[in-house]
């Protein structure tokens, strides 16, 4: 009895072999509670506990889980490991932080407010920039001129908008951040919508007042974690200078990466966990394959530097996306590319769709034929002949659930 004590002690605790666990999880997935930092055990417990209520297992699986995770065999998901069984991730509001990855497709505003919302609950945030879908949005039509009362803190806790307010007095624009996940998404959504508002003559002075947000190191006491807005601020005026650079057209795929990565930059100063993202632009987009090419380069006395307005770039990997599947030249150049910078990465969407239906596509031939389909804009069709059976919604979300092109084209 003694020794199997003796051995569940030891399996609790984290490895000699593995110098950099206790750190990596007291900064990255113990949660601050009355009585100080979860320990292991605390969040094997909460974890657990959590799983056991969304997915309604038995005794039996619970402990199994249980076991295999404080004995470091089987862990749950890092996303999981942060929000699993707390009381913020029972609000359905916040069901999207449990995930780890998302798609989206960037057809207007509210896409950019979506993505900054999933950022600031932990989710990777995955963003379709093909034509299809950017095309969809309105040309910049107004220029804005952006100014900041950075009087973070000022406003006593008590008295603290919650949700952002909007006041607007002929081409002037108030906005009050509200002291919130929410409050932060709309005032940032807000300002990129003003960009293309046609109650406006052209001309927008924005004032951007942000007294009611929490000061750094103030908790968070339903996501976790403390407050730490240091780059909010910051994040309205970057953005309307890459809105005003695109005045009298629609924006391109790489003004939009760098509308969702200067979001990001921000949530990732302000203490979530982290910021992934995926961005997917059309293979023949050559602004969008080489947006990070000579991303660092040397002034004449030989100092590196980045290129400070393609700096908030690296939050996020770029990817093309090709609906026809790449010939050998194309691949030997996108690993030339990453040999060099780390990026290049490319993607055959038509074996992306194929892997997401394998209950469908169940034989070698089957595949094949969809392939040749998809490669000829032929997709859906063929889905539809083969699977009469399969209603057209049903058909289409199979054609989409990987947050591509449903057609193939």
């Amino acid at each position: 009895m003694v020794r199997e004590l003796d051995r569940e002690r030891q399996t609790t605790q984290f490895p000699e072999t593995a110098p950099a666990a206790n750190p990596v999880f007291f900064r990255t997935y113990s949660r601050r509670t009355e009585k100080g930092r979860e320990t292991w055990e605390e969040v094997c417990d909460r974890t657990v506990q959590g799983l056991t209520k969304l997915g309604q297992l038995t005794p039996a699986e619970t402990a199994l889980i249980h076991r295999m995770q404080r004995q470091l065999k089987t862990l749950t998901s890092g996303r999981w490991l942060w929000v699993g069984g707390s009381e913020w991730i029972e609000q359905p509001q916040n069901f999207s932080g449990a995930y780890n990855c998302s798609s989206t497709n960037i057809s207007d505003w509210r896409a950019f407010g979506l993505l900054m919302d999933l950022a600031m609950m932990g989710c990777g945030t995955g963003a379709v920039l093909e034509p299809k879908y950017i095309n969809q949005l309105p040309p910049i039509r107004n220029r804005l001129h952006v100014s900041v009362q950075d009087k973070i803190g000022f406003t006593p806790a008590d008295l603290r908008r919650e949700e952002t307010e909007v006041k607007i007095e002929a081409n002037r624009v108030t906005i009050y951040v509200g002291d919130s996940r929410q409050g932060w998404v709309k005032s940032y959504q807000t300002l990129l919508e003003l960009s293309t508002d046609e109650q406006f003559s052209g001309e927008v002075e924005v004032s951007i007042d942000l007294s009611d947000v929490r000061a750094a190191g103030e908790p968070l006491k339903g996501f976790g974690g403390v407050a730490n807005p240091v780059k909010l601020a910051e994040l309205y005026d970057r953005c309307a200078s890459i809105l005003n650079k695109a005045l009298g057209r629609q924006l391109n795929s790489v003004e939009c990466c760098l509308l969702i990565d200067e979001a990001a930059v921000t949530i990732v100063a302000g203490n979530i966990r982290r910021s992934a993202g995926m961005r997917q632009g059309i293979s023949d987009d050559e602004l969008f394959a080489n947006a990070k090419s000579n991303l660092w380069q040397q002034d004449a006395n030989g100092n590196w530097r980045i290129d400070p307005e393609r700096d908030s770039l690296r939050m996020a990997n770029h990817t093309r996306v090709f609906h026809h599947k790449p010939t050998l030249e194309e691949c030997i150049e996108a690993v030339r590319k990453q040999y060099y910078s780390g990026e290049g990465a490319i993607q055959w969407a038509g074996e992306s769709v194929a892997r997401a239906n394998c209950d469908l596509l169940h034989t070698h031939e089957l595949k094949t034929n969809f392939l040749k389909a998809y490669s000829e804009g032929n997709a859906q069709q063929w889905l539809h002949e083969n699977y009469p059976n399969i209603a057209p919604d049903e058909l289409e979300h199979r054609l989409a659930r990987v947050g591509l092109n449903p057609c193939g084209k």
